[in-house]
């Protein structure tokens, strides 16, 4: 007997969900790293070519430690995104037997990554020159 309603959506279109939105936590986390990396470098002038090409340049950052605390929360997104994409991936051959490490890894992984993009965001106004 099958369900003709179109409002309901089967677990084999929730499990793509849930995966691709992981999929896009992992995007968003690695690219944070990748462009406060960058930013830290190219644009607040952090290194030995920054300090000679502009020695105006603030070349030490203010709190430091926000941004690895930042860094870091971020890198445990990326790792939870890892986990949860490798356990989806192992749960299509056992139905329901993974489903508590998924929820935590998702949770983990989102989590994450909001609270590192806040430190980000809290390190990025407090370097701004104004």
């Amino acid at each position: 007997m099958t369900n003709s309603d179109p409002n309901i959506v089967g677990a084999e279109k929730r499990a793509e969900f849930f995966r691709d939105f992981i999929q896009a936590v992992l995007s968003l986390a690695a690219g944070s790293i990748v462009f406060s990396v960058t930013f830290l470098h190219d644009v607040v002038g952090i290194g030995k070519a920054a300090r000679a090409a502009a020695p105006s340049v603030m070349s030490i950052p203010r709190a430091p430690s926000l941004l690895l605390l930042a860094w870091s929360v971020l890198t445990v997104s990326v790792i939870a995104s890892i986990v949860f994409l490798y356990v989806h991936a192992v749960s299509t051959k056992y139905t329901k037997a993974y489903s508590w490490q998924m929820q935590t890894a998702a949770v983990i992984a989102s989590s994450a990554l909001v609270l590192g993009l806040i430190f980000l965001a809290i390190f990025g106004y407090l370097n701004v020159a104004v």
